[in-house]
């Protein structure tokens, strides 16, 4: 089954410029039947490495960035089961769709 593929909702900030975290796939009536997810590792800079980050100004939310898994940052979700990894978001589309067949 082929799904269109959209932007999800949030944006992961690359050197290159803004790249999407999560690739939503739709089926004919535009419902979302499949999801690809990026997972967010550790944060290096030049003060060091970060394993979490605060998401207000007095540190009261924190966002945890565990390791990533060793098989890929890319989940494919169908509903709320995951049906692959992968090391790039084209190759866990192609696990979500495979996993629709």
């Amino acid at each position: 089954m082929r799904l269109r593929w959209v932007r999800g909702r949030d944006s992961l900030l690359t050197e290159t410029g803004a790249r999407a975290r999560e690739w939503l796939g739709l089926d004919d009536a535009g419902n979302a039947v499949a999801r690809v997810i990026h997972l967010d590792g550790p944060m290096t800079t030049a003060r060091g490495r970060f394993h979490a980050v605060a998401l207000d100004d007095e540190a009261r939310l924190i966002r945890l960035l565990p390791r990533p898994p060793a098989d890929g940052d890319w989940l494919a979700l169908i509903g709320g089961r995951v049906v692959g990894r992968a090391a790039a978001p084209l190759a866990a589309v192609r696990h979500a769709e495979a996993a629709l067949q």
